[in-house]
């Protein structure tokens, strides 16, 4: 390879390269000397353009980076922190410094009174247990022929001895209730007698003589009818054991006890028999004991 000659085009491009590249840098060293020493450069000098400013200056990049920011520029409230005290959450508002109102607190449920329960309504006088009697007659209705009565006839003394060791005298006739009362005359009805207004004889018996009477049967009855009249007879004999039964059952429970007698039953079929061949399913017929002694 031949070297370049004196005055040959290529060397002259390079001098010129050189002289570029020296300007460049005396410019740039004119410019770090006017940055730390700005003072010390004439005001000519500012104002004498540059001959290099129509040139593109590779490393202007770096004037932002060779003035940095002096330290003492940070604003003061970046200097001087926030006291903690200062910040909302640096003291903690501890939970029992706002205590909660008393009346905020909930009444406990067994506290709360209840509303007043109203005042039970009074039974009817109806509910209350009416002392039931024993009647010596019950009204009975004929329809078209009027109202009767049912009697019963106790005028024959019946004696009957009871575990208590007195004598007692025994009575028959109708319980005083009203459905017994009811029964009876509903019982009356079905007998269907017409053409007169009837009425009815219950005749008690202390003894009879009759063929009927076995020694089998506890209770004996007969019956006749007087037409004329209008009135059925109904004669009714107690044996005396069945007297004496009924008597203790009634000194243990009273008139309720003698309905559950294991000859009631047998009492009451022959006081409705003859009426109307039927017999109630409720107690109608009742007793009446009577000391003596």
């Amino acid at each position: 390879m031949t070297e370049n000659q004196p005055g040959s085009p290529k060397s002259l491009s390079e001098k010129v390269l050189y002289l570029v590249i020296g300007v460049a840098l005396l410019v740039l060293l004119v410019q770090l000397i006017l940055v730390f020493f700005p003072t010390r450069v004439p005001k000519q000098a500012m104002e004498e353009p540059q001959v290099a400013t129509s040139r593109p200056r590779p490393t202007r990049t770096f004037t932002p980076s060779a003035t940095p920011v002096p330290p003492t520029s940070t604003p003061t409230l970046m200097a001087t922190p926030i006291p903690p005290t200062d910040t909302p959450t640096a003291t903690p508002v501890p939970p029992t410094a706002t205590p909660v109102p008393p009346t905020a607190t909930p009444v406990p449920p067994t506290k709360t009174p209840r509303p007043p329960r109203p005042t039970p309504k009074p039974k009817p006088p109806t509910a209350t247990p009416v002392p039931v009697t024993i009647l010596d007659q019950v009204p009975i209705d004929n329809g078209e022929w009027g109202k009767n009565f049912i009697f019963t006839d106790n005028s024959k003394e019946v004696y009957v001895q009871g575990n208590d060791g007195h004598r007692y005298r025994a009575e028959i006739g109708f319980l005083s209730s009203p459905q017994a009362v009811a029964k009876v005359q509903e019982f009356w009805r079905y007998g269907g007698r017409g053409g007169g207004n009837w009425k009815m004889i219950l005749v008690l018996r202390d003894k009879v003589a009759w063929v009927s009477c076995t020694s089998d049967k506890n209770v004996c009855y007969e019956t006749y009818v007087n037409s004329g009249q209008c009135s059925l007879f109904v004669q009714i004999y107690l044996k005396n054991h069945v007297w004496t039964s009924l008597l203790n059952d009634y000194l243990q429970g009273g008139w309720q006890a003698t309905t559950r007698n294991p000859y009631y039953a047998e009492v009451q079929k022959a006081v409705f028999d003859p009426i109307c061949k039927a017999v109630p399913d409720v107690p109608c017929v009742g007793f009446r004991f009577t000391r003596v002694d």
